[in-house]
């Protein structure tokens, strides 16, 4: 069989089993903080922390956290006058363990160069862990309360043998822990937007053959035109009732125009009607009705 005739088969058969490119919606919305009560913080300052790597992690934290919600305020003033502070201690350790590993050597040569007998030796190799721990908690000065409290730890571990070096410095290794920690501070405490795709659900089993043309030709459209296509499916309600595939698809459109409640609900719907994508789906409209709200609520307190 000719090449084209191989490919061409190949597609044929990736559309009827149903692997042909799925077609999807765009969504912006906003998910809030892991920990809600201090992203609501108007203002954050990085006090002392302690441990050799403590002030190398507090100015981390402060770049984290620089172009957020958060007034990053320093010094004295931030001492004094900030809503919040963030605070904490690191400990690091680094312990080189020697060990031996057997490794084929060459004992003998012939005249060409070639290896004519090998023996297994032991050879002194080194493995190298470095443990991290960084204890940090965020207290709300104006009366005193932990709003955050929690242990980071990091475990890195590399070996290497005789006429060999370690693949990374311990100074690499380290200062790339507390980068990875100050960005996971700022994916607890910051609220983030993202855009993303949500594949609408193309399954037309049980519909009647022109209702499902129909309903296919509304998934081909959502490249093109998704208000068009969500208005089509707006207009099936009568003839596809308690379809699993148009409601889901209808939860997607109300996510996609931010009206996440009835998003929550037609998911919910579609999993009583069979559609089990829907759970993760309403789990994800109901995050966005909390960055919504979390959204509002800073508003209100920043007056």
């Amino acid at each position: 069989m000719r090449r084209s005739s191989i490919l061409g088969a190949l597609a044929l058969a990736f559309v009827a089993g149903g692997i042909a490119r799925a077609e999807t919606l765009q969504v912006t919305g906003e998910f809030p903080a892991a920990n809600r009560e201090a992203s609501f913080l108007r203002s954050i300052s990085v006090d002392r922390f302690g441990g050799a790597d403590g002030p190398a992690l507090a100015i981390a934290i402060e770049r984290a956290l620089t172009n957020s919600q958060f007034a990053v305020v320093g010094g004295r003033v931030g001492r004094d006058t900030a809503e919040g502070s963030v605070s904490g201690a690191v400990s690091t350790g680094v312990d080189m363990q020697p060990y031996t590993q057997k490794e084929k050597k060459c004992v003998e040569k012939a005249a060409d160069g070639k290896c004519t007998k090998e023996e297994e030796v032991s050879i002194p190799c080194i493995r190298r862990i470095i443990d991290m721990n960084a204890d940090i908690r965020i207290v709300r000065n104006t009366d005193g309360k932990i709003l955050f409290s929690e242990a980071r730890p990091i475990r890195d571990e590399t070996s290497w043998c005789e006429r060999q070096s370690p693949d990374r410095t311990v100074e690499t290794v380290v200062s790339g822990a507390l980068r990875d920690i100050a960005e996971s501070m700022r994916g607890a405490l910051v609220p983030r937007v993202e855009t993303y795709q949500v594949r609408v659900r193309e399954s037309t089993k049980g519909l009647t053959k022109d209702v499902a043309q129909r309903f296919k030709d509304l998934v081909k459209l959502t490249k093109r035109d998704p208000r068009g296509a969500c208005a089509g499916w707006e207009a099936m309600q009568s003839e596809a009732a308690g379809y699993p595939s148009l409601l889901f698809n209808l939860g997607v459109c109300a996510e996609q125009r931010g009206d996440y409640e009835a998003a929550v609900k037609l998911y919910g719907d579609a999993v009583r009607a069979g559609a089990g994508e829907g759970n993760e789906a309403a789990n994800r409209a109901t995050r966005l009705i909390a960055g919504r709200d979390d959204a509002r609520e800073r508003a209100r307190r920043r007056g």
